[in-house]
């Protein structure tokens, strides 16, 4: 395109160096003409400025022409340029058209073969399923004819393991001995040589699973650490230096002094109702209110009183009472902050014992295991209906 461009334009430069070649020789001639005979000067130079007019119309027309054609040609490649470009897409778009109907064809052939599948699924689910219930079938008739007897023994003994298991687990919260029981039942099962239990030792399983589940209680720590805490009762300090004083006694001194001679003497009277009087009407100060004080005396049955809610939680955690348990253990803590010296470093260990103890879980939450005694016993009563047994 420049090359036509350039060549164009030096074209029209000759054509125009041409043209004002002539038009100065013409006015040269007329200047020479003009110096002989001045009669004709008015025609002539209105020829020349005719001719100069014709001229320079000329000039312009042939430069417009240049410029039209030098825009057509610019058109024509434009157009050219465009006709390629839509060619090429049209080759794309006939490309995406052909990748698109060929995923099509593969997905509708992936499909028609999905479908096949899944109907030789069915089909070979089918065929396994009548091909089970015959295998079953045969295998109760053959176990009527040569086990039956000891198959119903080993079926009752897993029926009565079965219960074993519910009973410790409900009624005694023993989770420990229900699955022995249930894992045992398990055996006599597998051991009846009958694939119809299939569907009660399913249970049984999920059964096994939610009991091996539950958090493992350490009873004999628990019981050794209580045990512990009771013996230590009677080394901790008082609050009250009242009830520090004074042997530890079984029983109250109530009677009045006898004697050497086994007589009542007056003066010994007076002083012993004194001494009890004294005894009763005891002034206590305290940081705050302090509920149930006890007199001097009963010192033994304050730490007696408190060794005893330890025991109650002992025998709580045995039998998995776990209100019980928690409410002697804080009842003791209360004890301990109520009666005896806080700061001490010994009260201060003792209390935070008491308390970590009192928030143990010992009686988790149980789960159901009836489902598979149900299912056992559903199934015994099938078999007793259509004489399998």
């Amino acid at each position: 395109m420049s090359e036509k461009i350039d060549e164009s334009g030096s074209s029209r430069a000759e054509t125009e160096a041409e043209f004002t070649d002539t038009i100065e020789g013409e006015v040269e001639r007329i200047d020479e003409s003009a110096g002989r005979s001045g009669s004709t000067r008015l025609p002539i130079l209105l020829a020349v400025v005719a001719l100069l007019t014709v001229a320079v119309g000329l000039l312009l027309g042939y430069r417009y022409w240049l410029d039209m054609k030098q825009t057509l040609v610019s058109l024509n490649d434009d157009l050219v340029k465009a006709n390629q470009e839509q060619s090429q897409f049209e080759r794309q778009l006939a490309q995406t058209r052909q990748h698109f109907e060929q995923q099509q064809k593969a997905i509708a052939a992936q499909k028609s073969a999905l479908e096949k599948q899944a109907e030789t699924i069915r089909l070979a689910r089918e065929a396994s399923q009548q091909q089970g219930d015959q295998l079953y079938r045969s295998l109760a008739e053959i176990q009527t004819r040569m086990g039956g007897r000891e198959g119903q023994w080993r079926v009752a003994e897993a029926e009565y393991l079965m219960r074993v298991a519910n009973h410790r687990l409900t009624l005694m919260g023993d989770p420990d001995t229900a699955l022995e029981a249930l894992k045992s039942a398990d055996e006599r099962l597998t051991a009846s040589g009958d694939p119809g239990w299939s569907g009660v030792r399913e249970k049984i399983a999920a059964e096994i699973t939610r009991l091996t589940a539950l958090p493992k209680l350490d009873s004999a720590g628990i019981s050794a650490e209580l045990t512990a805490l009771a013996k230590r009762v009677e080394t901790l300090p008082l609050r009250d230096a009242g009830l520090v004083q004074g042997p530890i006694s079984a029983q109250p001194d109530s009677l009045p002094d006898v004697a050497d001679n086994g007589e009542f003497s007056p003066q010994k009277l007076l002083d012993d109702f004194w001494r009890g009087f004294k005894s009763m009407m005891v002034i206590r100060h305290h940081d705050r209110p302090v509920s149930a004080m006890l007199p001097p005396e009963q010192r033994y049955f304050l730490l007696q009183n408190l060794s005893l809610k330890i025991e109650n939680a002992k025998a709580a955690m045995m039998g998995r009472n776990q209100a019980l348990y928690t409410d002697n253990l804080t009842s003791a803590a209360e004890w301990v902050d109520h009666y005896f010296q806080a700061t001490a470093p010994e009260v201060v260990g003792f209390k935070s014992q008491l308390e970590g103890l009192a928030a143990r879980v010992i009686a988790p939450e149980l789960p159901d295991i009836s489902g598979s005694l149900r299912a056992l016993q559903k199934r015994r009563q099938t078999m007793n209906r259509e004489g399998l047994r």
